[in-house]
């Protein structure tokens, strides 16, 4: 019984200190430390998950077997002593880049650096990159900004857009116009025929008198030559065609409103020997 009893002891007691060991271990594997000018994000190396939170120096609690992601929190500053060496690689670099910059502009016309500035961006960094990359340089950022573009094609873009706004107005004031020149059309038209009836009525008005007047001079005349036929017939007037014009004379003088004026030859002159 009693070495049943120093048995469990034992057992016990191993298993206290395995516990002891695996809690030390537990722990020392969810500890990790971030150093100064350090951050970092979990990474759960069993669930393969990433954590969304930055973490900054010193001491951290996580998962078991978890490990950091590790990023500098301060940048490095490079200084170089020599600067002829640093303006020709400034000038190396320069000339690359703009030789980045031509290559570039060769893949787009000059509406789409407005258009598709995004894609422009882009392929300027994409060229840059592959020229740096044998300089054993790299760019980490590029924005383009400031693009001008020829005079004489703003000055094409600036009267597009004014045709294009003019052509909008055209059409905004297009249903009034018509409609104003619809009435105006109307208004003619209707005047036009208010003058042709207004015409065709005083064309019929002038055509009966006309007609009336004629049947009246006609019935007239009709009586003068009955008259004057009774007349050369009771006067014996049928063979003196002078009488006849005489006595016609006679009548037109006799019935006119205004005064008649009658030119005679001079009397012959007596001529003595």
């Amino acid at each position: 019984m009693g070495d049943n009893t120093s048995l469990v002891g034992i057992c016990i007691c191993v298993l206290m200190i395995a516990g002891a060991i695996l809690i030390a271990v537990l722990v020392g594997t969810s500890l990790k430390k971030l150093a100064t000018g350090e951050v970092g994000v979990k990474y759960d190396t069993f669930k393969r998950k990433l954590g969304t939170e930055i973490l900054r120096e010193g001491l951290h609690l996580g998962p078991p077997g978890y490990e950091f992601i590790i990023f500098p929190s301060t940048y490095k500053s490079l200084t170089f002593d020599d600067l002829e060496r640093l303006k020709w690689l400034q000038n190396v670099l320069k000339q690359a880049g703009r030789s980045a910059l031509h290559e570039s502009c060769s893949y787009f016309n000059t509406s789409q650096f407005q258009a598709e500035r995004a894609v422009f961006q882009e392929k300027v960094q994409e060229q840059i990159e592959l020229r740096y990359e044998e300089l054993y340089a790299i760019i980490t950022d590029l924005q383009v900004s400031n693009i001008d573009r020829p005079s004489q094609y703003e000055s094409a873009i600036r009267s597009k857009e004014r045709a294009r706004e003019d052509i909008q107005v055209a059409n905004n004031e297009r249903p009034r116009l018509l409609t104003e020149a619809t009435t105006k059309q109307r208004e003619a038209e209707t005047q036009a025929k208010i003058i042709i009836d207004k015409a065709e009525s005083d064309a019929r008005i002038l055509a009966n008198k006309a007609h009336t007047e004629a049947q009246a001079i006609i019935a007239q005349y009709e009586k003068e030559s009955e008259a004057y036929k009774q007349i050369v017939d009771a006067t014996g007037l049928a063979f003196s065609i002078d009488g006849f014009i005489s006595y016609l004379g006679i009548r037109v003088i006799a019935d006119a409103k205004n005064p008649v004026y009658i030119g005679f030859d001079s009397p012959a002159k007596t001529v003595y020997p």
